[in-house]
């Protein structure tokens, strides 16, 4: 069974994508609007994706994300800020989303914060310039918890891809329809 998404931000989130991607297969970074999202801001971010390099380049991030890496992360490559085994799951996880067009969902730890892990939901969903081809993220990590490093591992965390065409069905099961 899919993970649910227990958290009323990503929740708000992904209605949001679901509404402005309309008949398109993925909404434009220009098509999401900030002022429908406030209570997901501080925990939101954009990347785009440059083929070219291989790299995710932030394009905003929310003031609790920018806290969790010491500053802000606009303007900054994903490998600038997410380093050693994080980064390559990361990166490895962000290619996933683009290439295949898939949702992540993530549950349990989603942060490692020098020796603590912050507990908490991910979810990440693909953007489009063109409405067709993947050129980005928008995603939002909610986080709970810090516990001790010793006491969870980042192997812990559960993740899920979620082909977006079955996202209506994730949101229903989300909302509790």
């Amino acid at each position: 069974m899919p993970l649910a998404i227990r958290n009323p931000r990503l929740r708000l989130l992904l209605e949001h994508y679901l509404e402005v991607r309309g008949g398109k297969r993925m909404p434009a970074r220009r098509d999401i609007d900030a002022t429908r999202l406030g209570p997901v801001l501080p925990i939101i971010w954009v990347n785009t994706y440059d083929p070219a390099s291989g790299s995710f380049r932030y394009r905003l991030a929310g003031e609790e994300v920018n806290e969790i890496f010491g500053g802000s992360v606009a303007g900054r490559l994903l490998s600038d800020f997410v380093v050693g085994d994080r980064y390559v799951a990361t990166q490895r996880n962000f290619l996933k989303v683009i290439g295949e067009q898939v949702a992540l969902l993530a549950s349990g730890p989603v942060y490692r914060c020098a020796d603590r892990i912050a507990m908490g939901e991910r979810l990440a969903l693909p953007l489009s310039s063109d409405g067709v081809t993947a050129d980005g993220i928008i995603g939002a990590t909610a986080r709970d918890a810090l516990v001790d490093f010793d006491t969870v591992s980042m192997s812990q965390q559960v993740t899920e891809f979620v082909p977006i065409d079955d996202l209506e069905t994730v949101f229903k099961r989300a909302v509790g329809d």
